[in-house]
């Protein structure tokens, strides 16, 4: 398996990365927002659609969510994703325009906000992975999913649990709101592959330092 192929130095290297690349988007959102971010330390799983629908689905508690999911291609391809639960998505929006806002008003605004704030937060995030790596990564507009873990990762309970991903998860919480959300990267076995490859040569970079 492709997590026995990675050394714990490896390991460490990509938690750090995504720690730095995960602090940039944290600063994006802060400034956005006008909050200080708070994040948890990476979680990183090589894992299959069935095991990460099912995970997600255990930190949603059952329920439904709301994500901003965007592609990215280039040496390596996959989706990141910035996912909330569905009750907490109406307290991020209005962090973001105002407690004066109407309710009915955040309704038909929720969607386009959510849509932005992704949009910046992702983007900073695969901007400074992208640099560390050394790669280009080109990204395709944000779009905006309601629904299960299975329809929020783009998986379905047929899925035969054979193909291999790197789930990539980090806790966010607001300082001075009751809001936490996760940023999640999901990629097949292929750029699973590229990706470590990536990493195996940021580390023999720094060692020749």
């Amino acid at each position: 398996m492709i997590e026995t192929e990675i050394s714990e130095l490896e390991r460490d290297a990509i938690t750090e990365m995504i720690n730095v690349a995960v602090g940039r988007a944290a600063a994006a959102l802060s400034e956005l927002i006008g909050d200080e971010v708070r994040l948890s330390v990476p979680f990183l799983e090589f894992s299959n659609p069935v095991k990460a629908v099912g995970r997600l689905n255990n930190e949603m508690n059952g329920l439904d969510s709301v994500a901003v999911r965007q592609r990215f291609d280039g040496r390596i391809n996959g989706d990141i994703l910035l996912i909330f639960p569905e009750r907490r998505s109406f307290d991020l929006v209005r962090s973001m325009l105002g407690d004066n806002v109407p309710l009915t008003q955040l309704t038909d605004l929720e969607q386009e906000a959510l849509l932005e704030i992704g949009n910046i937060i992702l983007n900073a995030c695969l901007g400074s992975l992208a640099n560390q790596l050394g790669v280009t990564l080109e990204s395709s507009l944000p779009s905006y999913v309601r629904g299960t873990a299975a329809r929020i990762l783009g998986a379905t309970p047929a899925a035969t649990g054979d193909e291999l991903v790197l789930f990539l998860h980090v806790d966010f919480a607001l300082m001075n709101r009751d809001i936490s959300g996760y940023l999640v990267f999901f990629m097949d076995i292929v750029s699973a592959r590229a990706f470590v490859e990536a990493v195996r040569n940021f580390v023999a970079s720094i060692a020749k330092r």
